[in-house]
């Protein structure tokens, strides 16, 4: 019984809508939270859980949590990698 749970409750789940690129996350989140934006195209593209941060603030929390810079100048923001 619990193997039979397992299977309706994986095949509930769509990893295809719930997970997207770094890359993505972060375009998604930047057309909410920033007026023009840049990607530099050295940020790994590892997958991430596809959510829209509630504010600026935790989008950008989270993106110094994972060693992806912001800068912002003037209404243009760039994000790249760490060093």
């Amino acid at each position: 019984m619990l193997p039979l749970i397992s299977i309706l409750i994986l095949s509930s789940l769509d990893p295809i809508k719930n997970f997207v690129s770094l890359k993505t996350y972060i375009s998604e989140n930047a057309k909410i939270h920033c007026q023009v934006y840049f990607i530099d195209e050295t940020i790994a593209d590892y997958p991430r859980v596809n959510i829209i941060e509630k504010s600026r603030d935790d989008f950008f929390a989270y993106l110094d949590t994972i060693g992806v810079e912001h800068t912002q100048l003037g209404g243009y923001y760039f994000f790249k990698k760490a060093k």
